[in-house]
């Protein structure tokens, strides 16, 4: 149809424009974000968009309204790939409707323009836009191109007969073709199994509304099945249930948890111009049990990180665990020391119920939650507020005071947010000079925030000495992931020999303090599931609580870390694995990609054992989240 009809310059530069706008963000969307792994189906679906397009053409320039009712729907689907491009590079999935739904605490604009566009790349993506809204506006309401009897389904099926069977039949080729390498029992068994698996059968929309039946089914589901008791077989998942019997402390009353936001393991010890970024945190370390190869589990946001810690599981994604699930049927550190007489105290400075923490914390069993509200700005040391809360100063300064109130023994979580993205939010009088040469504002603006914090923990330690509860706690300081920049100046990662779109695993640091501690340097690798187990290891027990996963820092066994992202990846002896997309009736493969550079590139395969472990884990997660729903 398109090389029959004559069309107008301006239509045809709106035509081609259009085709290739959409073939590159439709191409960058199943490569790169959904990694979808075979080259012969892509290209075929490519033929099929191509066909069709020319098909449509007609109808697509048919008159100025079409024009402008293509140009809306195009908009939208740009849209929906650049909220996609952003999300992934940041957390490495798709934007998924969970995520559209649930998400909380939207970013402002300098996150965006900072924070994760390329500029070298990005333009690329949004080049035709402008172009085609210039060729919309500019073309003429009158003379539609088609007249009406060309216009109807059965001149147009008549008159590219040819065309429409090439398209039915590759169409159908493909999709036997795709459910050939993925076969599954049914369409819904396939999404739950692999996203990228099911877009290279059925496509990008497909999993949308498959993302959308699977969440009605949940909602019903939740309803029906709250109640029952599910026998779940934790004996395919779990490692070893013994913890070291090494502990050295047997005077441990409190525990302090301290979640710091966005620090990078790279930024302990760094100096720039002679200046340490954490003078504070860099003392500690040799004061401490310091952890030097851990990896945060950030798969949905900050909140992964608290569940993981707390429960010693895997988030898994597209799911905001403190809203989707019931925290009181996980068994969490929280219930473990309650259990032993411990009272347990959770502090946050933004609103109670940022990422639903109000309802997930009160579910685990916290005695209090104190944020935002309780709280002072007028009686604050800094006194600044901000869309996030209150800065982490004024957070840990008037903390000690419900410290002090507090029946002893004691858990305190403290959740900080300063220094979270775009890194603006540190007082102005906390510049540090040394600092002020760096060109990259985003890099500039990370140290002094991390510097501010760091000051706040100074200050928090020697009131905590000055009030005499030193000599009886343990303090336990991670962070929850990366500040994620990447800049020549710094970068955040950049660890791993990585050649594929696959979301580097996020290096974090990890201390455990007590003033009689042995201190030390341990280089063997864990994750925030890991963190709990440990502590509870150091405190003297014995054995894991039921349910946890992790396994103690202090023993020697090296298991594979598992991040189950929507491609789990895994890394073992250094070595960063993918389970590639398969079928639910094939066996899995999986991939490496990728290893640290500070080790090298070694000849290492993943033993069977730990696939299998792999594979029953993720249905394990999967049935347990399922399991453990709000009503």
């Amino acid at each position: 149809m398109f090389s029959s009809l004559k069309f107008r310059k301006r239509d045809k530069l709106f035509f081609i424009f259009l085709l290739i706008g959409f073939l590159i963000k439709y191409n960058y969307f199943n490569w790169y974000i959904f990694n979808v792994p075979s080259l012969k189906i892509l290209l075929l679906k490519n033929l099929i968009i191509f066909m069709a397009f020319i098909l449509l053409s007609g109808i697509i320039l048919k008159n100025k309204r079409r024009k402008i009712i293509t140009l809306v729907t195009y908009l939208i689907f740009s849209f929906l790939f650049i909220a996609n491009l952003y999300y992934n590079r940041y957390f490495g999935n798709y934007l998924s409707l969970t995520d559209m739904i649930m998400g909380q605490g939207i970013r402002p604009f300098r996150v965006l323009t900072r924070h994760l566009i390329n500029w070298k790349l990005d333009p690329f993506f949004i080049f035709d836009i402008p172009i085609l809204i210039y060729l919309t506006v500019k073309s003429k309401a009158e003379t539609p191109i088609l007249k009406k009897s060309e216009f109807s389904r059965k001149n147009l099926l008549k008159n590219n007969f040819i065309l429409v069977l090439l398209i039915i039949i590759l169409f159908f080729t493909q999709l036997i073709y795709s459910y050939s390498l993925f076969p599954a029992d049914s369409l819904m068994e396939l999404f739950n199994h692999s996203t990228p698996a099911f877009v290279n059968v059925y496509g990008i929309i497909p999993l949308y509304l498959a993302e959308y039946q699977e969440l009605k089914h949940k909602s019903q589901r939740s309803r029906e099945i709250s109640n029952k008791d599910l026998e779940i077989d934790l004996r395919k998942v779990e490692t070893e249930k013994e913890l070291s019997s090494e502990a050295e402390l047997d005077n441990i009353k409190n525990v302090i948890i301290i979640q710091l936001e966005s620090l990078d393991a790279k930024l302990i010890d760094y100096k720039y111009n002679g200046q340490e970024v954490t003078p504070f945190l860099n003392k500690l370390k040799d004061k401490s049990k310091y952890f030097s190869d851990i990896y945060a589990h950030h798969i949905n946001g900050s909140f992964d990180a608290e569940f993981s810690f707390f429960t010693s599981l895997y988030p898994i994604n597209r799911n905001y665990t403190f809203r989707s699930n019931d925290m009181r049927e996980f068994n969490t550190i929280v219930n473990v020391l309650r259990q032993d007489g411990y009272n347990t105290y959770a502090f946050h400075g933004n609103k109670e119920g940022f990422f639903y923490r109000d309802k997930g914390y009160l579910e685990m069993g916290f005695d209090r939650f104190y944020s935002r509200e309780d709280f002072s700005v007028s009686e604050a040391v800094i006194g600044e507020d901000t869309y996030l809360g209150i800065n982490d100063y004024d957070l840990f300064d008037q903390s000690i005071d419900y410290l002090d109130q507090a029946k002893e023994p004691f858990l305190s979580v403290f959740i900080t947010v300063t220094s979270h993205t775009p890194f603006t939010f540190y007082p102005e009088e906390y510049k540090v000079k040394e600092f002020s040469d760096i060109e990259t504002t985003i890099v500039r603006d990370y140290f002094n925030s991390m510097h501010f914090v760091d000051h706040s923990l100074e200050m928090f330690f020697k009131k905590i000495k000055a009030n005499s509860m030193m000599e009886d706690t343990l303090f336990v300081i991670y962070s929850d992931h990366v500040a994620d920049i990447n800049r020549e100046e710094y970068k955040s990662g950049d660890n791993f020999a990585n050649n594929r779109n696959i979301k580097e695993p996020e290096q974090i640091p990890l201390f455990i303090y007590h003033q009689d501690i042995e201190p030390e340097v341990i280089k063997k690798s864990g994750t925030h599931t890991d963190i709990a187990p440990t502590i509870l290891d150091i405190m003297g027990y014995q054995e894991k609580p039921e349910g946890f996963l992790g396994v103690s820092l202090l023993k020697e066994i090296e298991n594979p870390l598992f991040f189950l992202h929507e491609i789990p990846q895994i890394i073992y002896k250094d070595q960063l694995f993918i389970r590639v997309p398969a079928g639910p009736e094939e066996e899995s493969e999986f991939e490496k990609i990728s290893y640290k550079k500070s080790t090298g590139d070694l000849n290492v395969e993943l033993p069977e054992k730990e696939k299998e472990r792999l594979n029953n884990t993720i249905n394990y997660m999967q049935e347990v989240m399922n399991r453990f729903l709000s009503e």
